[in-house]
């Protein structure tokens, strides 16, 4: 590989990025937030989790009680705490549960959880603690799991589980660049779904262009890709579009988007963006043509 882009992974997915450009992530897993935390040993970790006691302990709903209601430790080091809603009888527990990945401290919390299903809540936080292992530095991940930074949850066990990566370009402020992915499909195509909007954008507006507007498969990912350029008080603007429509519930064949944007800013100029078409095509062919499910990963 060109030694000015690297290999990167999340989710299930690897995409290929310039080495220089700085990577913003965020995931969530059975559609609830992870967040990775600050690394930490077993001090840390433990007075991270007696911190959010505390918290729930001293929030006192209307009755009179704390909305603090249970630890619960699980395997590996983690703890959940479960606590009652401020605004719900004794009917519907929130969980703030923390993981142990070797070296590294997760987040994870889970909203909505009827009564009568704490046994099953319980099972499946046991579940992901045992399947939490962390990743040497440098490494792409083998085998089964969902990626999270430098960890990864080593399971497929099926459910709607997303992830987002904004790719902050060196010298390129004014370019949002951002590749996704989550379990689920749309019902159209890209194309289809958008083509009369694009025709009457590219009616309405002076100096707008169409670049491409085609099937772009990647492997053997089916996609669609439209992309438009246009010209504003001497300024060259982009919008690109990658997509693959998804299968419903696969974790091999989720919906993924890739977006690049150039739009109104502070800056005059393409100076901080891109200095021709050919230039932006280039990186945006590069990162598509990239994308692939992890081998092993499903």
């Amino acid at each position: 590989m060109n030694p000015d882009w690297k290999t990167h992974a999340i989710g299930r997915h690897l995409v290929d990025v310039p080495a220089s450009a700085q990577l913003i992530e965020s995931w969530k897993y059975s559609r609830d937030r992870l967040e990775l935390l600050a690394p930490g040993d077993d001090t840390q970790f433990d007075r991270l989790v007696a911190q959010r006691e505390a918290e729930l302990k001293a929030r006192i709903r209307k009755s009179g009680k704390p909305t603090f209601a249970e630890r619960v430790s699980l395997p590996n080091g983690s703890t959940a705490l479960f606590s009652w809603r401020l605004s719900e009888a004794e009917t519907i527990y929130s969980t703030d549960t923390f993981f142990r990945a070797g070296s590294r401290i997760l987040m994870y919390k889970k909203d909505a959880i009827p009564v009568e299903n704490k046994d099953k809540a319980i099972a499946f936080l046991k579940r992901c603690s045992e399947k939490w292992r962390e990743i040497e530095v440098g490494q792409i991940p083998e085998g089964i799991g969902f990626v999270v930074s430098d960890t990864i949850l080593a399971d497929d066990l099926p459910n709607y589980e997303s992830w987002r990566l904004l790719i902050q370009l060196a010298a390129k402020p004014d370019v949002t660049f951002e590749v996704s992915g989550f379990v689920g499909a749309t019902d159209e195509g890209l194309r289809k779904r958008a083509g009369g909007i694009l025709a009457s954008m590219l009616g309405m507006a002076a100096g707008l262009t169409q670049l491409r507007n085609h099937a772009r498969p990647v492997g053997p990912i089916e996609a669609d890709e439209i992309l438009v350029a246009g010209n504003q008080n001497g300024k060259r603007g982009y919008g690109f579009k990658w997509e693959a429509p998804g299968k419903d519930y696969s974790l091999a064949e989720p919906n993924l988007n890739v977006s690049l944007r150039v739009g109104e800013s502070a800056y005059a100029t393409n100076r901080e963006s891109f200095s021709s078409d050919d230039e932006a095509l280039e990186l945006w062919d590069t990162v598509v043509n990239s994308i692939r499910l992890r081998p092993g990963a499903v």
